[in-house]
């Protein structure tokens, strides 16, 4: 009985060891910083050759080919380096899922239909043995979303560094995520419904979504006139950032139907919209564009979803979207995969997307998106000291090797389990 008790009480702590990472999260800056000598991918203001970063107490200072060293300052030679802001993922689970085959590591779905009161960053786990690998890519960043039902929750910016869940998150919502309702009439064998009984069900589901939103809007519009409701509801409660603060929706969609239904939606109700996913943007650009939504785009890395499409049709959106002037982002499903972002952007340079806008559609257009770019997304004196350094093109899966990485000035631990299995298995050779 007492060997039971004991392992009882010791399950916890050896399951925790087996989860958590052994990287020291960083410390304050101390002292400024010099990155000299080095090719600085600024996004906003180009690309500079042979120029200087310098950063102190977290902030950029100076960025510049003829910047002054503060007295005292670390420097950093950058000589054949590239300089990038932080890549952003807009659309993550990472600190949400550790082992998707073991059910008490996820915690990124709740049960229900409409849950607008939960909060990612509640949830999240900073001691996940995924992020160390997601952020030797260059992904410091991470929009992390809850998941499942017709609204899953809010979503929340979170650094990828950090003690505790206090100090790494940076927007505790950043936006509310609402998954549209199917809109297709689906032919398939194992369809049991006929193709009447699906329009039916298609048009209440969407009716109830639109309803919900209404009734969210009209609690809001009431508290704020300041009438005493007996009854609070914590849902409606936590929408009213939706309304009051023009807190966005992140809308996943995919179809042709699907974008113009929410796209109706935005202009019933006057939202702000981000699309998420919308393979068939390219079957309505004009109204995307008129309606002046963003779009994070799903994997570069995919299958045509039409037979008819060209068969690189998801390498090419990026170029599409960005001729036509409408901002996107890049995105990998799940949370481990999200270390493969930057190669998705450098595929789409090679199919004709500019690297200027694929390297905007990893900072600069997600920081706009989530309401952080004041900060995030760009290196600019003022902002954030959010970069890394990398050993050649951080698109190029063969080029992009960390050398150093920062988040708010603090330089962040590079090893991962990756690394430390690559050590171990290149000694064995070696013996």
């Amino acid at each position: 009985m007492v060997r039971y008790i004991l392992s009882a009480l010791l399950l916890p702590t050896m399951i925790s060891l087996c989860i958590a990472g052994s990287e020291i999260p960083g410390a304050p800056q101390l002292k400024p910083i010099a990155i000299v000598k080095a090719t600085v991918h600024t996004v906003s203001g180009g690309t500079l050759q042979n120029a200087a970063v310098v950063f102190d107490k977290g902030r950029i200072v100076s960025v510049g080919t003829a910047v002054e060293i503060p007295a005292g300052a670390v420097v950093i030679d950058g000589t054949g380096k590239h300089v990038y802001p932080g890549f952003i993922a807009p659309v993550a689970g990472t600190g949400l899922v550790e082992i998707d085959a073991i059910r008490a590591t996820r915690d990124i779905v709740e049960v229900g239909s409409f849950n607008p009161n939960v909060r990612a960053e509640v949830a999240y786990n900073p001691d996940s043995e995924i992020i160390p690998t997601v952020r030797y890519n260059g992904i410091l960043l991470a929009n992390v979303a809850p998941q499942g039902g017709s609204i899953s929750g809010m979503s929340s910016v979170m650094r990828l560094d950090g003690w505790t869940r206090e100090d790494i998150t940076v927007v505790p919502t950043s936006a509310l995520v609402v998954n549209w309702p199917q809109m297709d009439v689906v032919n398939a064998p194992w369809m049991k419904k006929s193709a009447d009984e699906q329009r039916k069900e298609i048009d209440n589901n969407v009716r109830d979504l639109i309803d919900y939103l209404l009734a969210a809007r009209a609690y809001s519009v009431a508290a704020r006139a300041g009438v005493d409701s007996s009854k609070r509801d914590i849902r409606h409660e936590a929408m009213r950032a939706v309304f009051e603060r023009g807190l966005p929706l992140m809308v996943h969609c995919t179809s042709q139907r699907q974008i113009e239904s929410v796209l109706d939606m935005q202009r019933q109700l006057g939202l702000k919209i981000i699309l998420v996913g919308a393979q068939d943007a390219t079957r309505c650009l004009t109204q995307i564009k008129r309606a002046g939504v963003s779009i994070v785009i799903g994997r570069v890395h995919g299958l045509p979803r039409h037979e008819e499409d060209a068969y690189d049709a998801t390498y090419t959106l990026p170029a599409t979207l960005a001729a036509e002037g409408i901002p996107f982002a890049f995105s990998e499903g799940g949370h481990w995969q999200q270390r493969n972002l930057p190669f998705n952007a450098g595929s789409s340079v090679a199919f004709g997307c500019s690297e200027l806008d694929a390297e905007k559609g990893l900072t600069l257009w997600p920081a706009q998106m989530l309401g952080i770019d004041a900060s995030y997304g760009s290196l600019e004196v003022g902002k954030s000291a959010t970069l890394f350094v990398s050993n050649g093109n951080a698109l190029d899966a063969r080029t992009n090797i960390l050398s150093y990485a920062f988040i708010d000035g603090r330089a962040v631990d590079l090893s991962n389990r990756h690394t430390k299995l690559a050590t171990k298995y290149r000694a064995r050779s070696k013996q």
